[in-house]
């Protein structure tokens, strides 16, 4: 998964919750937020700061419009209190209109057995394995096969529960990993010769790391890079 650097609270959304606490002599909640200009403002935002990328499989999403993906609170806003202790529910209640605990995620699938991402993971929270996508550790929980197949590294906990409550490991972001990692090899190692281009290859593992001129990330970006990194340098 994708480290996502989170930047400071956007002004625009720093000032519309000041005006509603002056309106409205109370602080907003994020059904207030729903119906208002300020939550396309603010999805834009993160969509901006994730590259136009899902914070949590990497699929393409708001490249042709935002109706392909919705504002995800990763500590959730109505958590479950059957596994969540009162103390946790508020910790998590209370994060509902925190600039870093917002993301921008996919729609995932509508079939229950192909879900993934923000809508598979629904109000399930764990505070002691869930990592959030900011946060450095994210990189280091999951690797990657070339047929696409993600894995937790040395099977660890964290990774794990998150992989499945996620969805991560569906056939559909499997299939879409691996057509997303062909195409690279076919754009990138069109010759053989450059399998064996130590330098090459570190170059292009760079530059699927970094946004392009637009902004965006390559879709499925930690998959190709942890793959060439793997499959071609070690």
């Amino acid at each position: 998964m994708h480290k996502i650097i989170k930047q400071s609270e956007p002004d625009h959304f720093r000032l519309w919750k000041q005006n509603f606490r002056n309106v409205n002599g109370r602080d907003a909640v994020y059904d207030d937020l729903m119906e208002t200009s300020e939550y396309g403002m603010l999805k834009n935002s993160l969509l901006e700061e994730q590259g136009y990328i899902c914070c949590y499989c990497e699929k393409a999403i708001g490249r042709g419009g935002m109706r392909d993906c919705n504002i995800e609170h990763f500590m959730p806003r109505h958590p479950d209190s059957r596994f969540l202790s009162s103390q946790e529910c508020e910790q998590c209640k209370n994060a509902q209109m925190d600039y870093a605990n917002l993301f921008a995620s996919c729609l995932g699938e509508h079939a229950y057995s192909a879900d993934h991402c923000n809508h598979k993971k629904d109000n399930w929270f764990d505070f002691e394995v869930c990592v959030s996508p900011a946060e450095d550790e994210i990189e280091t929980l999951f690797g990657f096969r070339a047929d696409g197949k993600i894995f937790a590294i040395g099977s660890n906990k964290k990774g794990e529960e998150l992989r499945r409550h996620l969805g991560l490991d569906s056939y559909v972001l499997n299939e879409q990993r691996k057509a997303a990692y062909d195409t690279v090899m076919e754009i990138e190692f069109g010759s053989d010769e450059l399998l064996d281009d130590v330098s090459y290859i570190a170059d292009t593992i760079s530059f699927y790391k970094q946004k392009d001129e637009r902004g965006y990330y390559t879709p499925f970006c930690s998959m190709i890079t942890y793959c060439l990194q793997h499959e071609l340098l070690d």
